[in-house]
């Protein structure tokens, strides 16, 4: 059975249309009495849709929106929940390989750019680990340079005071 306000192919034991929502139980009665109902348009053979141009009409329900995006939750340690703010040290471990001792920076830029690989696979320890790893190994390098400063600062007055012994 064809609609006769939006020509939509229905079932014949539907009572309302498919596409528009209109109630066809109506129309089905005053079909078989032969005659049409409101519209004025004589009854359209069997299968075939109603030769009427389709007026569109505010459907009789509300249309369901999709909700706006919420992004994803990740599980973290014991239950599922936001990603945690987990610090990678990068520009520090960067500057201590650059001005410090670059042996140490070198591990200290490792461990920094493990923190979002791991946090990006879920592994929120593991993000905790190189974080805690990568602010060691950034100390490090920076006691490292401040010794190394205070022994070069330590062996120059000595060789100034042994040079103005000399003279």
């Amino acid at each position: 059975m064809y609609c006769p306000r939006c020509g939509g192919a229905n079932d014949d034991t539907a009572r309302f249309c498919s596409a528009c929502g209109l109630d066809l139980a109506k129309y089905k009665e005053e079909w078989q009495e032969g005659g049409s109902p409101d519209s004025g348009v004589s009854q359209p053979a069997y299968g075939q849709p109603a030769n009427q141009t389709p007026t569109y009409q505010q459907p009789p329900y509300q249309q369901q929106y999709q909700p706006v995006y919420q992004p994803p939750s990740y599980r973290a340690a014991g239950g599922y929940g936001t990603i945690p703010n987990i610090p990678s040290y990068m520009g520090w471990a960067i500057a201590v390989l650059i001005l410090c001792f670059w042996p140490t920076g070198i591990a200290a830029v490792v461990y920094a750019s493990q923190v979002g690989n791991k946090l990006a696979l879920g592994d929120i320890e593991g993000a905790r680990e190189s974080s805690r790893k990568a602010r060691m190994w950034c100390w490090i390098s920076f006691g490292i340079a401040i010794a190394g400063v205070a022994l070069a600062v330590i062996i120059w007055i000595f060789a100034a005071a042994a040079a103005f012994t000399i003279y």
